[in-house]
């Protein structure tokens, strides 16, 4: 087997990778998400799918305190998600995009975020209801919306 294949086989699905990297470019709040179903090591994980940033945004809320950390990293994300969306704009028309826009708009795409997640094994069925943060290259299956198995 080539090198490149090799690769291509352990990475993320590349389908599912553009689907969240679209998501997390929206720079205003989804509500509800996008309902997905994903296989992650065996484990049915279900949940509405939302930008990185809201994410962070709404594990910093969770408690009556914010937590600096989150709300600094939910603030620093939607930064990115803003120049990258700005550099989207400016591409579609022409007009010439900067360092700070490019570089945003070329980060990967490395993990998902489910709010809501319900988490289901052979043992016990859908536990959860949570912030949920994964890594795409984890998620070996997937499907739009709620499988009927997570209900």
């Amino acid at each position: 087997m080539s090198d490149q294949l090799r690769a291509d086989w352990g990475g993320p699905d590349k389908v599912l990778d553009t689907y969240v990297a679209q998501m997390d470019r929206l720079t205003e709040p989804v509500d509800p998400g996008v309902q997905l179903s994903l296989t992650v090591h065996g484990l049915l994980v279900s949940g509405e799918l939302i930008p990185q940033w809201q994410w962070f945004a709404e594990v910093s809320e969770m408690t009556n305190n914010e937590d600096a950390f989150y709300t600094g990293m939910a603030e620093h994300v939607k930064e990115q998600s803003d120049l990258a969306h700005a550099a989207v704009k400016l591409r579609d028309t022409g007009g010439e995009v900067t360092h700070r826009q490019y570089t945003a708009l070329m980060a990967p795409t490395s993990y998902i975020h489910l709010r809501n997640a319900r988490i289901h094994s052979p043992d016990h069925a859908g536990r959860g209801g949570c912030l949920w943060r994964g890594r795409l290259c984890d998620v070996s299956g997937w499907t739009p919306g709620y499988s009927p198995a997570a209900d």
